[in-house]
């Protein structure tokens, strides 16, 4: 739907612009600007759906017009018809359900339309006062048995009914699997994507129905500069006298590496080695999951579920508890402390860590029917966030591949964690004022090569600044940003050359001194930090003039990490270029400005006449925009489906950065150029 659709529904505001998600996803999810359907690249794969389904007699309120979207599957017919249950009557286990059609046969491009009636139709029910007042565009009602119903889980059914044709139009296949998973099995054992050698192994360690405690306990190892992220559970079994029957640990997958999900997978797989019909009491020493056990477990099951973080791990205990027909209690039990048996599973597990890496998928951990997956591996999370963290990757991943940046060299040569870093230690980042304070300005926009040099404004306005103009002091090359540090004009003391090499010069000493005051370094250290190519000053050279604009070669912090954490690199360098840089713009920036406009003026270029340009020619402004477009065309899809799904899923510290490249790639636009 467009969004004027969506304000004649009453779904949006009437007022205000057009947001600019909405756009976003218009232009690049659907296949065109007309049309509803989403391009191939995000249709579901039939193969996947909702890890559970909607139960309705959990979400509708019973005897009251409470619509919500269903699917209703008769057994006896093998028909799957879609609608909405408009009363329920949960004692009588039947509902009354509205009947739709879909306007297409091809399953990927259904939408669905209101039935004007068929045999389904039974008339006496669309004469109950109930849905005679409410419900006017539906004339088609019949009787479904409500256990042999499924919904959706939506909050708001006024909104899911405006983007119905939009959501079935792509997700009708995974709507029937749901369907179908859930009412002709509702009692499907372990998910089928478990690895054969994985399941050959669980079957093998069935404890007996003797065991009557199980102490749990996972281990969690952050990911550091030098490694990555590690997960390890074990689990001890103990009979109605103490003695130790079995025990078992086990290195967990890095997908969404935390400490709580060690400690919940040494749980699933406590209860994976469990007898059918077994009562056992589960002690661990984490709080955080019993609290959680209570919320997720002991209750009946709510949608609210589908949006935690661990959902698929919680509804695999929930499966296996009902499939093995165990009875569990949680037993909190002092962490450190003087139980044997705690400090027994937690170097048990602590000792999984030195084992080689599991080659068993995620997958085969998951005791659910059915679930979403990206890039072979679960996803274990809030769908919507993860959606939007795909989206937020693919912009950075937009942003690192700009015209400005791609220009000068490959974006994995520059230190995106670090420019970042160094930027956001200025307090007037978190700012969205204008004009103050210029320092600011001047980093954001030497860091995007916008500053207003004269190479920058011919390409702006041509019709002021003519294309074959040089350097207003040397006149002996195009001003570019470049220049700016390599000007030779004749001037001894505001000569930029001699000017930029000093300050670099200065930076490197006050780096060395600054990284040897932290621990004492051999004199090896000091002679290969001194040659790295970004403080060769003399050319100068490439790495020296990313430095100059704030753009961290990659190659200097991956130096300095064989010392340093890279915390401590950035929180060193950070203030160091920002002093760097103060520097720059008070003796070049600056007094290259009051010469410029000092020429401006004899060639007759006032601020009167910059203005009465910038209406009467357009174009020019549409020429720099478009030198410096993001895009996309360089990056391959399976690049960056890869690389996102080794950063986020394996708990990547990418994320934080994104803010501020949404904000980089923003905020130059509102702030005019002085």
């Amino acid at each position: 739907m467009n969004w004027s659709d969506l304000r004649y529904l009453g779904i949006v505001s009437r007022k205000g612009q057009i947001p600019t998600w909405f756009n976003f996803i218009k232009n690049n999810f659907l296949s065109s600007s007309s049309s509803s359907l989403f391009l191939p690249l995000y249709f579901i794969n039939s193969s996947f759906t909702l890890a559970s389904p909607c139960l309705l007699d959990h979400t509708v309120k019973d005897y009251h017009f409470y619509p919500q979207w269903a699917i209703n599957f008769d057994s006896a017919t093998q028909i799957l018809s879609v609608g909405h249950v408009c009363i329920t009557y949960k004692k009588q286990n039947s509902a009354i359900m509205s009947h739709w059609l879909p306007v297409s046969s091809s399953a990927d491009e259904r939408s669905y339309n209101p039935c004007p009636g068929c045999s389904f139709n039974i008339p006496a029910l669309s004469t109950k006062s109930a849905i005679k007042q409410r419900c006017n565009s539906e004339k088609c009602f019949f009787n479904v048995i409500l256990s042999d119903t499924v919904g959706y889980p939506t909050r708001n059914a006024k909104v899911f009914a405006a983007y119905l044709p939009i959501i079935l139009s792509t997700s009708w296949s995974y709507a029937t699997s749901l369907a179908l998973v859930h009412l002709t099995n509702p009692s499907l054992p372990i998910s089928s994507a478990l690895a054969s050698s994985f399941m050959d192994k669980t079957e093998d360690e069935v404890l007996p129905l003797s065991v009557q405690s199980l102490y749990t306990d996972g281990s969690f190892h952050i990911a550091t500069d030098s490694s990555s992220s590690s997960m390890a559970s074990a689990w001890l079994a103990l009979d109605d006298d103490g003695f130790i029957l079995e025990s078992s640990s086990l290195q967990i997958p890095s997908c969404f590496p935390s400490a709580l999900r060690s400690e919940i997978y040494a749980v699933i797989l406590g209860l994976n080695a469990l007898s059918h019909g077994s009562s056992i009491s589960i002690h661990t020493d984490c709080s955080q999951l019993i609290l959680l056990w209570k919320r997720f477990v002991d209750v009946p099951f709510s949608p609210k579920l589908l949006r935690e973080h661990n959902h698929l791990l919680w509804l695999s205990i929930r499966q296996l508890i009902k499939d093995r027909k165990l009875i569990v209690n949680l037993i909190k039990v002092p962490a450190h402390g003087d139980d044997i048996y705690n400090v027994q599973v937690d170097s048990l597990a602590k000792a999984s860590h030195l084992s080689s890496q599991p080659t068993v998928s995620p997958l085969a951990f998951c005791h659910v029917p059915c679930f979403l997956t990206f890039n072979s591996l679960p996803i274990d999370m809030n769908i919507r966030h993860f959606l939007r963290s795909v989206a937020d990757a693919r912009a950075l991943l937009s942003f690192c591949s700009m015209a400005r940046f791609t220009a000068l060299s490959p974006p994995s040569l520059f230190d995106w964690a670090g420019i970042y870093f160094c930027l956001s230690q200025i307090k007037g980042f978190a700012s969205h004022k204008n004009g103050r304070p210029e320092f600011w300005i001047f980093r954001i926009k030497l860091l995007l090569d916008m500053l207003p040099t004269l190479t920058t404004l011919q390409q702006r306005k041509p019709y002021l600044y003519s294309p074959d103009w040089l350097c207003s002091q040397c006149n002996s090359a195009p001003e570019d940003l470049n220049h700016l540090w390599t000007c030779p004009y004749i001037l001894p003391e505001l000569n930029p050359c001699s000017t930029h090499r000093s300050e670099v010069v200065k930076f490197r000493d006050l780096c060395l001194s600054s990284f040897l005051s932290l621990k004492p370094l051999d004199s090896n250290f000091q002679t290969a930090f001194s040659a790295l190519d970004c403080w060769n000053y003399e050319t100068p050279s490439s790495s020296c003039l990313w430095l100059t604009r704030g753009l961290l070669p990659a190659h200097l912090t991956t130096f300095l990490k064989q010392y340093f954490p890279l915390s401590v690199v950035y929180k060193t360098i950070s203030p160091l270029l920002n002093d760097f840089q103060i520097e720059l713009y008070g003796e070049i920036w600056l007094c290259r400005n009051v010469l410029f406009h000092a020429w401006e003026e004899s060639q007759g270029i006032s601020a009167a006449s910059k203005l009465r340009g910038l209406s009467s020619n357009p174009p020019s402004t549409a020429i720099s925009s478009h030198i410096h477009n993001s895009s996309l065309a360089s990056v391959f899809q399976d690049s960056w489906i890869s690389w996102i799904s080794s950063s986020i899923i394996r708990g990547g510290s990418w994320i934080s950065h994104l803010d501020f490249l949404r904000r980089l790639t923003v905020q130059p636009l509102r702030i005019s150029f002085w």
